[in-house]
């Protein structure tokens, strides 16, 4: 069967995905901001890293692919990477994944406000990691 590509941010937003049962998983990350500049500094502050069912963190910071421009309101930019899990899931059974952002340096996207009002930009602090979670079942 072929790969799935399990984006962990839609994933995140509801905390679980069904895969069909067989299929290989593949991790997907990504940054998104308002220009390349923004990017390139996303770039240059994170560290990235993947755990598995709990496991070892992973880092997987310089696996981001080039930043390219891809279709949001407005007009963005992207780097995203691929991890491949090489985890293959029978029906029923489940991979937990949870990712974390760290960050060196304050790092803005130009996209996500923080006051509709102001139209102040949301600011991810080097005190404040990201962390998501997304249980992947196969079906």
């Amino acid at each position: 069967m072929a790969d799935v590509i399990v984006r962990l941010g839609e994933c995140a937003d509801s905390g679980e995905i069904s895969v069909p049962a067989g299929a290989r998983i593949v991790v997907a990350v990504g940054w998104a901001a308002k220009n390349r500049g923004l990017v390139q500094n996303f770039l240059q502050a994170q560290t990235t890293t993947l755990r598995f069912d709990g496991g070892d963190p992973v880092d997987v910071s310089d696996s981001y692919g080039s930043i390219e421009e891809v279709q949001l309101d407005g007009g963005a930019f992207a780097a995203r990477l691929l991890f491949d899990t090489g985890v293959t899931l029978s029906a029923g059974q489940s991979l937990e994944v949870d990712d974390e952002l760290v960050f060196s340096h304050a790092v803005v996207d130009g996209l996500q406000m923080r006051d509709e009002n102001t139209h102040r930009p949301f600011i991810f602090r080097p005190d404040e990691p990201l962390t998501r979670h997304c249980r992947i079942t196969a079906s």
